[in-house]
């Protein structure tokens, strides 16, 4: 089986491992919760995980109870995400910086995401502003970030938990070009960006207006 298709992360097995990547172990009860599975289907889930070697379970005390059984990623499952690649792109960055000047890095950045948006270009064709934001979350997703959206007002919110470029946005925040020209071509208007994960915040939030729809 290949972990690493786009579809697993649209699986109750994909989500219960993008569940336990984003808020750590959690017990068979909270995992069946979130999923609105009984605990017996999530049992089964993680015992398919298990014998794939992507969550393991162990003893946790919570307080003063006895302790909880939770299951949590092993670092095979946590590589289904974006891995960080940080110490030779920092390198490479930095000498095209040197050579060329760090807008030369953010035009890079920036035409590497007009060209996944010409990529994806079919997928967009048609729908209205919220599927576009729909979708562009899912592309998102088949590429292992975490990340959703939510209807907010008269637009939406589109919110990515995790980032393949973590420790290297902070020195060189031009790279999140790439999302932010992807977003320009794709969606229904321009993109508020509230929160950035370059500037320290846990997540990157954007604020999407709905008008001006395509």
């Amino acid at each position: 089986m290949t972990m690493r298709e786009a579809s697993f992360f649209q699986s109750t097995r994909g989500r219960i491992v993008e569940s336990l990547q984003r808020h750590g172990p959690q017990t068979v009860a909270e995992l069946a919760a979130a999923e609105a599975l009984t605990h017996n289907a999530i049992r089964q889930h993680l015992a398919r995980l298990e014998r794939d070697g992507l969550v393991v379970e162990s003893s946790e005390r919570r307080g003063p109870t006895k302790p909880s059984f939770v299951f949590s990623l092993t670092p095979e499952g946590r590589r289904l995400f974006p891995q960080r690649y940080s110490t030779l792109l920092n390198a490479v960055l930095e000498e095209i910086a040197h050579n060329e000047g760090r807008d030369k890095v953010k035009e890079i950045f920036h035409n590497i995401g007009r060209r996944s948006a010409r990529k994806y270009a079919s997928r967009f064709e048609g729908k209205n502003a919220e599927e576009r934001v729909a979708e562009l979350t899912a592309i998102l997703r088949e590429r292992g970030v975490v990340a959703d959206y939510q209807a907010d007002g008269d637009g939406f919110v589109l919110r990515e938990h995790t980032c393949p470029f973590r420790d290297t946005v902070s020195t060189h925040p031009e790279v999140c070009s790439v999302v932010h020209a992807l977003m320009e071509e794709v969606l229904p208007a321009k993109a508020e960006q509230r929160q950035s994960i370059a500037r320290g915040d846990e997540a990157c939030e954007f604020a999407i207006p709905a008008a001006g729809g395509r």
